[in-house]
């Protein structure tokens, strides 16, 4: 999809890990699209964090992307401090932007020049758990069979 608008914040860094298990942080953008929806853009990782110039705040950009939904907190991951930020919150983000924030995570596909080395990675990967169900229903499906014989031969 294909959105237009602005960046009106600093960036939000999300504690992360690079493609070989580099330290480092990915990179959010609060972008207000010309609808006014605030929605959030990951533009990228990088290894630190950074502030973005007054220039790229505040002026028009068309960016392309693709909406996924936000990586979930799970069992395993460290609430988040001040000082660093391991999931995206977004009931937070809305508190500090003050307005209510799109649901979904715009996935930037476009290179955002900003003077800033981003890296992206080389392919977006969308889940398909289709086998997974699969496999459970024909499973389940064969569980109730054999059950339905044994009940048979019993009565």
């Amino acid at each position: 999809m294909i959105i237009q608008g602005k960046i009106i914040n600093q960036p939000e860094f999300v504690y992360s890990l690079g493609e070989r298990g580099q330290y480092g942080f990915d990179v959010y953008l609060p972008f207000e699209t010309i609808g006014r929806k605030l929605l959030l853009i990951r533009a990228g990782w990088t290894k630190e964090k950074f502030n973005l110039e007054t220039k790229f705040l505040n002026t028009d950009k068309i960016i392309h992307a693709i909406l996924l939904k936000p990586k979930r907190k799970n069992l395993f991951t460290p609430d988040n401090s001040n000082e660093l930020t391991f999931y995206i919150d977004l009931l937070s983000l809305e508190k500090k932007y003050s307005r209510k924030l799109y649901p979904l995570i715009a996935e930037s596909t476009s290179d955002i020049k900003m003077g800033y080395n981003l890296k992206k990675p080389e392919k977006i990967v969308l889940p398909n758990n289709h086998l997974q169900y699969a496999l459970t229903w024909y499973s389940l499906c064969f569980v109730i069979i054999i059950a339905f014989l044994i009940y048979k031969k019993k009565i």
